[in-house]
């Protein structure tokens, strides 16, 4: 399975609607563009805690009642729904990064940066059989096939017992064979050594710059098959009790682009392109293989010392760890501004992920002397079980930063 987006390490960004790829101050470079290395003086140091939460149709599975879903075709249609495009998942992504730098270092060797990355990937989704989802029930010898109509009801098509046995979700639920939670654990550690130079022309610089990683990952996996008489909360709730967890290692390398404008009196513009883990980086399973595919991202930021303006963009979509029957995407556009106010800095911005049903993501955060940082995002649709309306995607950052 192809797996991982984007994902975001740091607080700068977070709070600034994801945007990374150009911000020359933010000591995140390592992670989001490696060419951002090179793009001033300092030395910067940075650490990031960060938990996200993010979920499509699942709130649906669990208000439905599966022992009685016989008797309701709209039921049926929302689990029908809910079995081609599902997601629910827990990621936390946190890291520790060192960037060494100075203006003799960087114009004589170029600037080198250390870091430690650890996340963690846990997810449900459903697997469904895409030959068992049809609307067809049983009223005593008879078989009947449901096509909705005009009027929001159903209309009642004749159809035969060897269509229901083969067919019908109803069926497929009472056997209890064909549709699958499937529940995944990923650690994935990563150890990445970045490296940058700046090359210098008239009137604009350019950065090059690349991330070579050491990756482990730690992977379980877990199947329950999906039937009308399993208790469906209780079973979700043990999605953390995966066992059999087993461990692959391998390299990726990223590398990055950064162009900047170097006129006497506007020195201020930045344009970044990033190419992440263009090796497709391979951990080996006897459950399967996680494939993590390259990303590739493009940005566009205003620097200046008190205010910061920053605009970034996945340039193609990245496939989630997910299993459902129709594969889980994401894709990312967003951006925010930042004001620099010595003593503390406010940053705010928005995004959204065009295969994703979470709505705009507002996005802010405060830092506080450097060593304290806090970033939230939060999206605008809504989901809802037992009663409470929450986001269906949260994500939070807590870390800090400093550079001399």
């Amino acid at each position: 399975m192809e797996a991982l987006d984007f994902g975001g390490i740091g607080n700068v960004s977070a709070g600034m609607g994801g945007a990374g790829v150009a911000l020359k101050a933010s000591p995140y470079g390592l992670y989001y563009n490696p060419a951002l290395l090179s793009a001033d003086n300092r030395t910067k140091f940075g650490y990031s805690l960060g938990i996200e939460y993010r979920q499509n149709n699942i709130d649906k599975l669990v208000r439905l009642n599966l022992k009685d879903i016989a008797t309701s075709p709209s039921d049926m249609q929302t689990l029908q729904e809910v079995l081609k495009q599902n997601n629910l998942s827990l990621v936390s992504q946190n890291g520790i990064v060192l960037q060494l730098s100075s203006s003799t270092i960087r114009e004589e060797f170029g600037v080198v940066a250390l870091g430690v990355f650890g996340s963690l990937y846990a997810n449900i989704s459903l697997k469904a059989d895409p030959n068992r989802l049809g609307l067809i029930v049983q009223n005593g010898s008879k078989y009947y096939k449901l096509i909705a109509n005009a009027s929001g009801g159903y209309t009642p098509q004749d159809t035969t017992q060897a269509d229901y046995e083969q067919h019908s979700i109803i069926y497929s639920l009472q056997q209890g064979n064909a549709h699958k939670i499937i529940t995944t654990s990923f650690f994935l550690s990563e150890i990445p050594i970045g490296y940058a130079r700046t090359f210098y022309f008239r009137n604009s610089n350019l950065n090059l710059g690349a991330a070579f990683k050491y990756m482990n990952g730690i992977s379980a996996h877990r199947d329950i098959f999906l039937s009308d008489h399993m208790d469906l909360q209780n079973e979700l709730k043990k999605f953390s009790t995966n066992s059999g967890y087993e461990s692959s290692s391998t390299f990726g390398v990223d590398l990055g682009m950064m162009y900047e404008i170097d006129l006497p009196k506007f020195r201020y513009l930045t344009f970044g392109v990033v190419a992440k883990n263009i090796n497709t980086p391979t951990f080996k399973y006897t459950s399967g293989n996680i494939i993590v595919k390259p990303q590739y991202r493009v940005g566009v930021a205003y620097n200046e010392s008190l205010f910061t303006l920053a605009f970034d963009a996945d340039i193609l979509p990245n496939e989630l760890l997910n299993f459902s029957y129709e594969k889980q995407k994401s894709q990312m556009i967003g951006g925010g501004v930042k004001f620099d106010l010595k003593v503390f800095d406010l940053r705010a911005g928005a995004m959204v992920d065009i295969h994703q049903n979470n709505g705009l993501i507002l996005t802010g955060g405060v830092n506080v002397l450097g060593l304290f940082d806090v970033a939230l995002q939060s999206g605008t649709k809504l989901g809802e079980s037992k009663g409470y309306r929450f986001p269906k995607y949260l994500n939070l950052k807590i870390g800090g930063s400093f550079s001399f």
